[in-house]
C-alpha cells in the first residue's frame, strides 16, 4: 500500500511540475501565470486544410484531469506548417498567453521531441537575435507508424530569462509546461 502511494505522489508530482507557469516580470509577486491550454494548429503545406489538436486542464496541475487531450494524427509523406497557441482558461474571459511569450521572445524556446514516430520538426521561427523560438515550425512526416502503434511528441516551453544561447538542450530553463502528445502517422 505503501509503494502505491509513493507512485501516486510521484506520478502527481510528475505532472504537477510538467503543467506550470512562468512567473511574472513584474517582481512585486510572485504568482505564477497559468497555462491550461495548448493548441498546436497543423496546415498541410500546400493547403487551407487545417486541423488544430488541443490539450486543455482549466482547473491546472494537481486538480482534476485534463477535459481534452487530443492524439495528434497525420498523413505520412507530408509537411505541415505548425503554429501553437497558449490560453490560461481558468480565467474569464480566457487569456491569451501567446503574445506574452512573442513579447518574451529572447527568454523562450519551443523544444519537440516525437518518440517512436515519424515526425521531423525543422524551421522554427526566431527571437530578436536569431535563436529559436518556435511558436511556428516545420513538421515533415515520413513513412506511417505500424497498424496499432501510436508514438508521442512532446512539446515543451522552457522559461530562460536572460540566459537564453545558441544550441541549448531542453535541459536549460525553468518548464513553462510540457505535454506529451499521442501523436500517430497514418
Amino acid at each position: 500500500m505503501k509503494q502505491q502511494f509513493i507512485r501516486l505522489s510521484a506520478l502527481c508530482v510528475l505532472f504537477a511540475a510538467t503543467v506550470v507557469g512562468c512567473k511574472k516580470d513584474d517582481h512585486s509577486h510572485d504568482e505564477e501565470e497559468l497555462i491550461t491550454t495548448v493548441n498546436v494548429k497543423l496546415t498541410e503545406s500546400g493547403t487551407t486544410s487545417a486541423t488544430t489538436f488541443t490539450f486543455r486542464d482549466t482547473d491546472g496541475p494537481g486538480g482534476n484531469a485534463p477535459t481534452k487531450f487530443d492524439t495528434i494524427k497525420l498523413a505520412p509523406n507530408k509537411t505541415y506548417n505548425c503554429e501553437i497557441t497558449l490560453l490560461n482558461e481558468s480565467v474569464t474571459p480566457a487569456e491569451d498567453k501567446t503574445p506574452e511569450i512573442r513579447t518574451e521572445a529572447n527568454d523562450h524556446q519551443f523544444y519537440f521531441s516525437p518518440t517512436s514516430v515519424n515526425i521531423t520538426v525543422s524551421n522554427l521561427d526566431t527571437d530578436s537575435r536569431s535563436l529559436p523560438l518556435g511558436l511556428t515550425s516545420r513538421w515533415t512526416t515520413g513513412a506511417a507508424n505500424a497498424v496499432g502503434v501510436t508514438g508521442s511528441i512532446r512539446v515543451t516551453l522552457k522559461h530562460k530569462p536572460g540566459n537564453k544561447a545558441s544550441g541549448d538542450d531542453e535541459s536549460k530553463g525553468e518548464t513553462d509546461i510540457q505535454i506529451a502528445f499521442p501523436a500517430v502517422v497514418r
